[in-house]
């Protein structure tokens, strides 16, 4: 059983809350029978896109408009989840009625992560999903979109400053999304907010930053949890753009 199959064990209880009773009610329409994977699997990835759509839908909403690159964001992120024609369409149901919602986005988050168990790599996917629709309105970003996003933040038990260090220019998008292997040039004071540390941190200080980074997307870890790809491309994007800030403030103090 993979990743998306352990977690209907411990989702199954949400399946009673108002995300859930969504699902519910369609969960008999959106499973897909040219898909190998066992019904629980599937009911699982349902579960997890209900809740992004939801989330999507009221940090969209946040600002009090929804944006032609807010939906073209969205619909990218659709193109990523791989969802068949049943699913896009469920995704966009839930998108559409989350933003009308009177339900809290805490309380989404707060369901999602017993659902994903807390699992770092995951919530900081699901986020920075959340965080490039925020970003698809440019450089300016809205002040309560953000608050949703330190919710999210603080809910997921995500290290304290990833948002933070996401805005200040720490956040890459899944490799498959840009269509190469390029994280792109990180100036020296960009790459220390991306370690979260100050300029006048010393060589230890700057190793244990950027091996507690790492730590979170190693390969070998991402592994043994048996991830789905959306995931692990995620996490190597994340990690590509950390071991280019540590290269690039390496490089710095090696010729100052």
């Amino acid at each position: 059983m993979n990743w998306w199959g352990k977690l209907i064990g411990t989702g199954v209880g949400l399946l009673g809350g108002p995300v859930g009773a969504l699902v519910g009610a369609a969960i008999g329409h959106l499973y897909d029978g040219n898909d190998r994977a066992p019904l629980d699997e599937q009911k699982a990835r349902i579960l997890y896109f209900a809740y992004f759509f939801s989330c999507a839908g009221k940090i969209a909403k946040a600002d009090g408009v929804i944006s032609a690159s807010e939906i073209e964001a969205t619909e990218s992120i659709m193109e990523r989840f791989r969802l068949n024609e049943k699913n896009r369409v469920f995704a966009k149901n839930v998108f559409r009625k989350a933003k009308t919602s009177k339900r809290p986005i805490a309380d989404d988050f707060k369901e999602l992560a017993e659902l994903i168990q807390y699992d770092s790599t995951v919530a900081q996917s699901f986020l920075g999903g959340l965080f490039e629709i925020v970003r698809s309105n440019g450089e300016k970003l809205n002040k309560k979109q953000i608050q949703y996003l330190l919710i999210g933040e603080e809910s997921l038990r995500i290290p304290p400053g990833t948002i933070k260090t996401w805005i200040a220019g720490g956040y890459a998008p899944p490799l498959s999304e840009r269509g190469d292997n390029a994280v792109g040039e990180i100036t020296l004071a960009k790459s220390f907010k991306i370690l979260s540390i100050p300029s006048s941190s010393n060589e230890t200080e700057i190793k244990k930053a950027y091996r507690e980074k790492v730590s979170h997307f190693h390969p070998d870890k991402l592994e043994s949890k048996q991830l789905p790809k959306e995931f692990i491309e995620f996490a190597n994007s994340q990690l590509a753009k950390i071991n280019q800030a540590y290269h690039t403030i390496k490089k710095a103090r090696e010729n100052s």
